[in-house]
């Protein structure tokens, strides 16, 4: 029977993260007079969220001024508004009656702002001010805004600094240094902290010993390279606690059925990428769910079971593959990150994956068609996957790799990387030798057995 007071969040220890508590503490001790920015950045599910949390937390129960900013999305006002939703929440810890007056003319300024654009500066103004009466009370100690998946905001650096620079200590969790926000936010970060994935021993830690070793053993499963993230585990734990998919009896919890589906939580970061792609990938991303493996072979078939063109299609793959939540094998075939993230976007899209397993597509093992047997490897090589044959037969007529590209409806990135493997699978040096060993009628394991 599930107890109905079973939660799983990080306690007061948060084991694995003490030092980037201890990072964050020391910033806050350096912070005045000039001002310090700290980008907190990691993976999907690493506990950005939960490290901000924790530190707020820790230093209003120590006297210090210290409010968290929500994560909002949209525009650069949007920003602003999430200031303002803040400072009017917890005006009252910066002890200054005056302060509620700076928030007020801001507000107003903030909604003339959203009629008239050309009232932007205005509002740039009078946050500065906003800070600036912050930064004055740093004589009566320590003021800290903790910004959560701040690169969601447009533009956000021109917020960061502005809350900075009158002495306050301002930090940002960064869910993607590898947008063009996250760059320029932590090469302007006076210190960053990074968060990298926990040991077996410190999520065992993070969720408790009340979890059984079987229930992490089949999240390890699901969740793959995300196991390390505590977030993710501790989030996927309440997911299933809310679904009533967990058991517990002699003190240890379990799930109730052990094969079943085991998804990511609700509003994990992955998730939000997804939907973010916009437009089919939600749903093409289920399709890949389905068969398991997609060979680009297959792509034809996928855009006509989803009802979109080849070319929309090859797009939408690869943009999926850029923001990490396909993964390529060695033979070209691509995948869902994770169980759990597959398992996710299935149970969401139901109607890409009935289409899909009306043409078959939907068994255990592989793609849509199966792939076109080959020789018996020799010297350990792999055969050529059948998208490979046909780039190599585009090659042979002459196509260059922007014309190929058009041909099988995905981009020229990934005509490259499949080339790229080529090479590394046949030991050829040239698109020459590569038409010369397909016209041979020689498969790329047999060229090597010879040269070995």
């Amino acid at each position: 029977m599930i107890r109905e007071d079973m939660a799983f969040e990080a306690g007061e220890g948060f084991e694995g993260r003490e030092g980037a508590l201890a990072a964050l503490r020391g910033a806050l001790r350096e912070s005045a007079p000039r001002g310090r920015l700290v980008v907190v950045r990691g993976a999907a599910g690493s506990g950005r969220s939960t490290v901000l949390r924790t530190a707020a937390r820790r230093w209003i129960a120590e006297g210090v001024r210290a409010a968290q900013v929500r994560p909002v999305t949209g525009t650069l006002i949007d920003g602003f508004d999430a200031v303002l939703h803040t400072l009017r929440a917890h005006f009252d810890r910066f002890a200054d009656p005056g302060l509620i007056d700076r928030i007020s003319k801001l507000s107003r300024l903030r909604v003339r702002a959203a009629e008239d654009p050309a009232e932007g500066p205005a509002v740039v103004a009078e946050l500065t001010e906003v800070f600036d009466r912050l930064g004055r009370l740093g004589r009566l100690g320590p003021t800290a805004l903790l910004f959560d998946d701040v690169d969601r905001i447009v533009d956000p650096a021109l917020l960061l600094i502005t809350a900075r620079r009158p002495g306050c200590l301002v930090v940002a969790a960064v869910r993607d240094p590898a947008t063009p926000a996250g760059a320029e936010l932590t090469a302007l970060a006076d210190e960053v902290v990074g968060l990298g994935p926990l040991d077996e021993q410190q999520i065992a830690a993070a969720v408790g010993g009340s979890v059984h070793p079987d229930l992490l053993r089949s999240l390890r499963t699901a969740l793959g390279p995300l196991y390390g993230n505590p977030g993710t585990v501790l989030g996927t734990l309440e997911r299933l606690h809310r679904d009533r998919r967990l058991t517990t009896s002699s003190g240890r919890t379990r799930l109730r059925d052990p094969g079943s589906p085991v998804p990511l939580p609700e509003d994990h970061d992955l998730l939000h990428r997804t939907r973010d792609l916009g437009g089919v990938a939600p749903r093409l991303l289920a399709a890949v769910a389905a068969v398991v493996a997609l060979d680009m072979d297959d792509l034809p078939a996928v855009a006509d079971a989803l009802g979109t063109d080849l070319a929309t299609c090859g797009r939408t793959l690869d943009r999926l593959v850029d923001a990490g939540l396909l993964v390529a094998d060695a033979d070209g075939r691509l995948s869902c990150l994770c169980t759990a993230l597959a398992d996710s976007a299935a149970a969401a899209h139901p109607g890409a994956v009935r289409g899909i397993r009306a043409l078959g597509a939907a068994a255990p093992v592989a793609p849509l068609r199966p792939v076109v047997a080959a020789p018996p490897p020799k010297s350990g090589a792999r055969p050529w996957t059948p998208a490979e044959h046909r780039i190599v037969d585009l090659i042979g007529g002459g196509r260059t790799n922007r014309q190929i590209a058009t041909a099988l409806g995905v981009s020229e990135k990934t005509v490259e990387k499949h080339l790229t493997r080529l090479f590394t699978k046949s030991g050829c040096r040239s698109r020459v030798e590569l038409v010369t060993t397909r016209l041979r009628g020689a498969a790329p394991e047999e060229k090597l057995g010879r040269a070995s």
